[in-house]
């Protein structure tokens, strides 16, 4: 592979559930009805936070009423961060793996679902200048669909002037790795931290070539 795009959330850094978490309270607060905790959370993960706020609380919200919601939700997600300091570290062995593929200057940058808010906490809190360009970094920013669809891969693969053949994929989410087989990825690996998702990630219409649980089995 000539280069690499690595999700963030769930892969490079173990937080999914306090995603959930604030997926949860904000939607049970303001969905309009009673939503199953399941179904929330088979929806939510690697989607942008207008399609998940839409879904779920209501289609006919302004732009400047999701916005608002979004804003409350991103931050009650880094409250409950800041909560636990002791777990908002690297995915075990990736720091490792970061620095290997610093020395060896391969072209690599982040693709996540997230908020730009989102991405400044995670620059200051891990150091990732130390490894990526912020500017090359894709974020939600309104102007691509939210994963499946394959467009934030093909803009991120863009940024690092690689194309999609040529490209290594981490990620953890269905609807990530679903978006980066859509965008003809050439190596896609699945981060699987706790197994939970061993059947699903089973499905040959992925195009996982393996699965990991963290980064110290990974090797260039």
């Amino acid at each position: 592979m000539k280069g690499i795009v690595f999700d963030f959330n769930g892969t490079m850094f173990q937080d999914s559930d306090l995603h959930e978490l604030a997926w949860i309270h904000m939607i049970k607060q303001y969905a309009k009805e009673n939503i199953a905790e399941q179904e929330i959370l088979l929806n939510i993960h690697g989607r942008t936070n207008d399609e998940i706020i839409k879904k779920f609380i209501s289609a006919d919200l302004s732009a400047g009423e999701v916005a608002i919601l979004g804003m409350e939700k991103e931050k009650n997600y880094r409250m409950l961060c800041l909560q636990d300091e002791q777990r908002v570290v690297l995915t075990k062995g990736l720091a490792e793996v970061l620095d290997t593929l610093k020395c060896a200057e391969m072209p690599m940058t982040i693709a996540t679902a997230t908020t730009k808010e989102n991405v400044d906490f995670y620059f200051e809190r891990f150091q990732l200048s130390q490894w990526f360009d912020y500017d090359k970094v894709v974020f939600d920013d309104g102007t691509f669909p939210g994963k499946p669809e394959p467009d934030i891969f093909l803009k991120a693969v863009k940024n690092i002037a690689i194309l999609p053949e040529n490209c290594l994929v981490f990620e953890d989410s269905y609807s990530g790795i679903l978006a980066a087989s859509k965008a003809k990825i050439g190596q896609i690996i699945a981060v699987d931290n706790t197994g939970a998702n061993k059947e699903l990630f089973s499905n040959p219409v992925l195009n996982i070539s393996y699965t990991i649980k963290d980064f110290t089995t990974f090797q260039l």
